[in-house]
């Protein structure tokens, strides 16, 4: 009896093992190693344009610089500017589109369909449409701002020294929000609608069966999106390279993980490029499992 549980229990591990093992090698390679192989080089004078073996080891003076560097201090508070806004806007937002996607429409799927729309159009297809749309000449911002007797306050939004971040952010928030209204949405279908009946009974409103019923039983949902929307926070790139390259002017929409490539590529300081990207994983993962431990405590 007992060699036939060890039987089974053994074709489990091989079962096991057959399924995740790829899996694990994939995400060895290719996001495990890297990390490690950044790391190793931020405590070398590497320059990214010659062979790696003729680098020099140079201890922790890459991590000293990132004290003194006046430009990765601007990236940190641009990138907390961002991220603030988009800690305080996206799960709001995101929480509103499928509570009345949920609870207001009667085609549920089409309008799911089309509010995730921007989550899975290319990056480079949101940049060509939103820099379209904040065009100083022909953009739809100014156009509309016009139409209703506001055309004072059109303006260059990407060119705008004072407004090109809050562009650029709003852009990020209409791209993100999408993915976390599925996360949203999948929470309100799971609340028991019992839970919902007796309160409306008990005679409470729309407002306090969201307070009272809905968001306790999403918390986890919840807590789980305000983690992924930090993680995002510190790895943007793709909208910033591509709609303002950091600029205009002295760094004004520079983030860490932008000046961090630019140095590595564009500088020529790859060793120091490493230690701000390296510097940059450490905290986003100290953070997250803070948070975690917290939550789990609360638990």
């Amino acid at each position: 009896m007992n060699k036939a549980k060890n039987r089974k229990k053994r074709r489990a591990v091989v079962r096991f093992l057959a399924f995740s093992l790829p899996a694990l090698i994939i995400y060895t390679l290719f996001w495990m190693a890297p990390i490690v192989m950044s790391a190793g080089i931020s405590f070398t004078n590497w320059t990214g344009m010659t062979k790696l073996s003729e680098s020099s080891f140079i201890g922790l003076k890459n991590y000293m610089n990132l004290f003194t560097d006046s430009i990765l201090k601007i990236t940190i508070r641009n990138n907390l500017v961002y991220g603030l806004i988009m800690i305080l806007f996206v799960p709001v937002l995101a929480f509103i589109v499928a509570y009345l996607i949920e609870n207001f429409t009667r085609k549920k799927a089409l309008f799911r369909t089309v509010a995730y729309l921007p989550a899975i159009l290319p990056s480079i297809v949101v940049v060509m449409l939103w820099k379209w749309m904040y065009n100083p000449s022909y953009g739809l911002v100014n156009k509309i701002l016009e139409a209703i007797g506001l055309g004072n306050l059109g303006t260059g939004w990407l060119t705008n020294s004072d407004m090109a971040l809050c562009a650029v952010t709003v852009t990020a928030i209409w791209k993100t929000v999408p993915t976390y209204f599925v996360l949203f949405m999948a929470g309100l279908q799971s609340v028991s609608k019992d839970l919902m009946e007796a309160a409306v009974l008990d005679g409470a409103g729309r407002m306090q069966v969201i307070k009272n019923v809905i968001l306790p039983s999403i918390s986890r949902i919840t807590t789980i999106v305000y983690i992924l929307i930090f993680i995002d926070v510190f790895r943007v790139f793709d909208l910033i390279y591509a709609m303002t390259g950091g600029g205009p002017g002295y760094y004004n929409t520079e983030m860490i993980l932008t000046y961090g490539y630019k140095t590595t590529f564009t500088n020529s300081n790859a060793g120091y490029g490493m230690a701000i990207t390296t510097t940059l994983i450490l905290f986003a993962m100290v953070c997250t499992g803070i948070q975690l431990y917290f939550q789990n405590k609360r638990e």
